[in-house]
């Protein structure tokens, strides 16, 4: 008798706690539910943070991908050529060589006090007058004297062509061509349409001479 009173106040103890743990073991699952969401939200946030970083983050160009930028924006540029003006004495515009580049020439060294220069003179009005429509045109060029006495005396002749004062470059340059210097005036330059020196004359020569030589180069 003693032994199943005991046995039933154990029971009722047991039913009195029961409720108490059922509250706990509620409480921890929903603990345990919120600590897996709060943990599956970081994760998450971490993600979409590193997606987020690594779509706005601009891509670096590659070394060959600069250098293909480069070369493509790169233009060629082409060397200015300087261009060399003389004043034309006969009516003072520019002349250069430059502009002559493609005519046939008379390039004549000479100076208004040299008499032989003087006996020329005649026969390049002629050859200038007769050819001028051919791209061909005579060119004096005035050493040892003053631009003032060139002037009075190209008035003087009627003087059709260009005539300029001879510069220590430009003088240079032809004793280039003839491999020599000029030391005697008249020295005259017959000169192809491609630049080349086709003739050369020291002292005075006859106008059907310079005529022969050019009319062969048209």
């Amino acid at each position: 008798m003693d032994h199943n009173n005991k046995r039933k106040e154990i029971t009722m103890k047991h039913k009195r706690f029961l409720p108490l743990i059922l509250s706990l073991a509620f409480i921890l699952s929903l603990t345990l539910l919120v600590s897996c969401q709060k943990n599956v939200t970081k994760e998450e946030a971490k993600a979409d943070n590193s997606k987020q970083v690594t779509e706005s983050t601009p891509k670096e160009p590659t070394a060959k991908e600069v250098v293909t930028q480069e070369t493509e924006s790169e233009e060629p540029v082409e060397e200015a050529v300087e261009k060399i003006t003389y004043t034309n004495l006969v009516d003072g515009s520019d002349f250069s060589f430059e502009d002559m580049k493609d005519h046939v020439l008379i390039v004549d060294f000479w100076a208004p006090w040299c008499p032989p220069c003087k006996a020329e003179i005649p026969g390049f009005i002629e050859l200038q007058k007769t050819y001028k429509d051919k791209k061909f045109a005579v060119i004096g060029v005035s050493i040892s004297t003053t631009e003032d006495d060139v002037k009075a005396f190209i008035k003087q002749q009627k003087v059709n062509y260009p005539v300029i004062m001879g510069t220590d470059d430009l003088r240079v340059e032809y004793e280039a061509k003839m491999g020599k210097p000029i030391t005697a005036i008249p020295t005259t330059f017959v000169i192809d349409r491609k630049g080349e020196v086709s003739a050369i004359h020291i002292g005075a020569v006859d106008k059907s001479v310079f005529e022969k030589e050019i009319t062969k180069l048209f």
